[in-house]
């Protein structure tokens, strides 16, 4: 009788210490979330912080459930207020998109690669003829036709390129559009930016803390100082996820500081400027000409098809964060059948499903996912001004801490330049 009441009382405390920790776990989560929406930075560390306690599992599951829940009240105030989706950035007339034809061509690499803004707060509209913000009315080169994009909601603009950033020679080198490609969520709009990489090279950087590695390197989270000149530096825009959520490879300017998985979805910048995206092994090989890549999980899009496997949530493939079918802030590059257009595209409100869609309408045949979740999906076009280098968000939810590329970050990024020196 003695040993069971003792058996009981130790259940009983158990189940309460289990319960306080539950309690302690979801409480964290519920202030993280809530502070994601005023402060994402610190959103962002308290998520972070909260892996270390309960591990990477669990908060993606937390993560999962408060996505859900936010994606449920965005659903009901969309249903409720009845009112229309507003576009990201004014849209002007279709006299001042870039040229469009039916498919985009252009002589060159393999299959795998080889519009103005609206006005920002403390931002002046360029200019003449310099690097940063293009005017779509100004802007009107007809050397570098995009595929038009059929609209998929009922958004005045949706599809319809724009220039977006210009080289120092007033020439548009990134155009930009927006797309709704979920039907369910017909709230949920994606940027979409397309460079032109016949006249732009991409860039990698290793953040100061991520991905981690064994492996000792010079990593100071920071732009190359030759490379942070007006005029050259035309954008930056976030990587992929942190090393322990996927163990991806990477390697910088010859340095290994994570090893390939064969089979894996690979961005590769070689020596001569070249940029390509394709599976490890097959479509990227080492080569001597190879200097940087970096993986960060299955293709999503792989020679214009969309992979089947987006509608599974395997993590082993997709890493271990919220699953595939979880609506929230997701980012991703493509890259076109010739290897003349790289395309970002980024959202909130996407799935993994919707983000490839949005990845294969705007042109990519071949792509992969990039970093997720809010804070993490960061675009900045680069605007040069009286006071230096200005940083510019693509959407309005990324305005915060939008000089951090500029000033050094502690995750890897892209950043593009000007191909002449």
């Amino acid at each position: 009788m003695i040993t069971r009441l003792r058996k009981t009382h130790l259940l009983g405390w158990s189940l309460i210490a289990l319960g306080l920790t539950l309690v302690v776990a979801l409480t964290a989560m519920g202030g993280a979330f809530a502070a994601i929406s005023v402060w994402p930075a610190i959103g962002a560390e308290s998520s972070d912080a909260l892996r270390e306690f309960i591990g990477d599992r669990a908060v993606a599951q937390l993560e999962a459930f408060a996505f859900q829940v936010e994606d449920r009240v965005h659903q009901w105030e969309y249903q409720v207020s009845g009112a229309p989706v507003a576009a990201p950035w004014t849209t002007t007339s279709s006299g001042d998109t870039l040229p469009a034809q039916d498919h985009y061509s252009a002589p060159g690499i393999s299959a795998h690669g080889g519009g103005a803004p609206a006005a920002s707060p403390g931002v002046a509209k360029p200019h003449g003829p310099q690097a940063g913000l293009a005017d779509p009315v100004a802007s009107t080169d007809s050397s570098w036709p995009l595929a038009s994009i059929p609209a998929l909601g009922s958004m005045t603009g949706e599809g319809r390129w724009m220039p977006y950033i210009q080289d120092q020679s007033g020439r548009p080198v990134a155009a930009r559009t927006f797309l709704q490609p979920d039907p369910q969520r017909p709230y949920v709009v994606a940027a979409v930016v397309a460079f032109d990489l016949t006249h732009t090279r991409l860039h990698f950087v290793l953040g100061s803390d991520e991905p981690q590695s064994p492996v000792q390197i010079d990593r100071t989270g920071q732009i190359g100082a030759g490379d942070m000149r007006p005029g050259f530096l035309l954008a930056d825009f976030n990587g992929g996820f942190k090393a322990r959520h996927g163990h991806f490879g990477a390697m910088v300017n010859g340095v290994m500081v994570l090893p390939p998985r064969d089979g894996l979805g690979t961005v590769a910048m070689y020596d001569d400027g070249q940029v390509a995206i394709g599976e490890w092994g097959t479509d990227i090989v080492p080569s001597p000409r190879l200097s940087t890549w970096r993986q960060n999980g299955p293709l999503l899009i792989d020679t214009g098809q969309i992979n089947p496997h987006t509608a599974d949530g395997d993590p082993s493939d997709w890493g271990y964060t919220v699953n595939h079918a979880t609506a929230t802030w997701r980012s991703g590059i493509g890259i076109s059948a010739d290897g003349h257009a790289l395309f970002y595209v980024a959202g909130p409100g996407l799935t993994l499903p919707t983000l490839a869609k949005a990845l294969a309408d705007a042109g990519a045949a071949e792509a992969i996912q990039l970093d997720i979740n809010n804070y993490w999906v960061h675009f900045d076009a680069i605007q040069s001004g009286a006071g230096g280098l200005q940083a510019v968000p693509l959407l309005d939810g990324m305005k915060f801490d939008n000089n951090r590329y500029l000033k050094g970050f502690s995750r890897d990024f892209f950043y593009v330049t000007s191909d002449a020196g």
